[in-house]
């Protein structure tokens, strides 16, 4: 299996190693992710983007479809849940799959996409 890791530096003296890497690391993951379909806006670089979740969990989320992004690549992400609620969250692109992106969400913002 083939393995690429960049590391991205998030605040002074922080750093996080980014992957892309195949489908064994889904067996590796601690959080719980419910399976949802949300519409999600992305702003990137100042870009607006349309995707859906695959699945939601307190540290990420899986989105579709997939786009040409690296890992690393900071984004907005705004989740429209099935109530109407929106909930905004900072995040990055965690890993990139053939069927689309892992982000990972920054701060504490992501909390309220669980209740």
């Amino acid at each position: 299996m083939e393995t690429m890791t960049s590391t991205m530096t998030v605040a002074p003296n922080v750093a996080i190693s980014c992957r892309q890497t195949s489908s064994h690391q889904r067996t590796r993951r601690i959080n719980r992710r419910a399976k949802v379909s949300w519409t999600v806006f992305a702003r990137v670089r100042g870009q607006r983007y349309r995707f859906h979740t695959v699945d939601v969990s307190v540290r990420g989320a899986k989105l579709r479809p997939r786009l040409d992004l690296l890992p690393g690549t900071a984004l907005t992400l705004q989740f429209v849940k099935s109530t109407g609620r929106r909930v905004r969250v900072a995040a990055m692109v965690w890993r990139v799959d053939a069927d689309g992106l892992g982000v990972f969400f920054l701060g504490s913002d992501s909390e309220g996409l669980m209740g």
